[in-house]
């Protein structure tokens, strides 16, 4: 995995992108480009109001469009946004475009095989987590570097960000079916002598009480 430098009192947020139909719908999107939703675009606004006035230096998103578009709102006016590949979803092969009953039906060894034990085994024609941690944490060790003190801005999907908090806290892979990602949702994390300290997870506060909150995670966590 490649070796994180750091500045100590460099700040990184990890959010997720707004709601897209496919996940209301509980579709795999992986590297498919599905736009965001009305409600997802919603979900967008209400982050970038709620992060105004915080301090952000650095921008940085995955190339797919429900997160870019996530980004450049949240950017919007503020800062220009990087976009880099490597914080994609996942690649979940011949998975991609179906539900998770599509996918048993036309993959059933290959569906239950990934169900039962997702970090051993990956999806036709997919990736493992491991390969996709590996890139996620590649692109963190490239960018990261670049704004020492800084608060630097990653938004990608719930994949990578479940990928990027086990490599950031040295966490076994095992972890990343438990933890928990809804959209527009950030994690905060301050680098310190000791390494990446994680200071808030999973946080939606902008969506509490209003039409736009999450319902759901994604179609994995059934």
């Amino acid at each position: 995995m490649s070796e994180l430098k750091v500045t100590p009192g460099t700040q990184l947020w990890l959010i997720r992108h707004g709601e897209t139909q496919w996940n209301v719908d509980q579709r795999v999107q992986g590297h498919l480009d599905v736009p965001l939703s009305d409600r997802g675009v919603e979900q967008a606004c209400r982050l970038a109001a709620w992060l105004a006035e915080d301090r952000l230096d650095a921008v940085y998103s995955s190339d797919l469009q429900r997160a870019r578009v996530t980004a450049d709102v949240l950017a919007e006016g503020r800062l220009p946004v990087w976009n880099d590949s490597r914080f994609r979803e996942a690649h979940f092969g011949l998975f991609e475009g179906l539900t998770g009953p599509e996918c048993h039906a036309a993959f059933p060894d290959e569906y239950q095989a990934w169900r039962s034990a997702s970090i051993r085994f990956r999806p036709p024609h997919g990736e493992t987590v491991e390969m996709l941690r590996e890139r996620c944490m590649e692109a963190l060790a490239e960018h990261l570097p670049k704004h020492p003190g800084q608060v630097v801005a990653v938004v990608c999907h719930g994949g990578p960000v479940r990928a990027m908090v086990c490599g950031l806290l040295e966490l076994p892979l095992e972890a990343y079916t438990r933890i928990r990602v809804e959209n527009t949702s950030v994690a905060r994390f301050n680098f310190t002598e000791r390494g990446a300290m994680l200071t808030g997870f999973n946080d939606v506060s902008h969506l509490r009480a209003s039409a736009a909150a999450p319902a759901h995670a994604g179609w994995e966590e059934k």
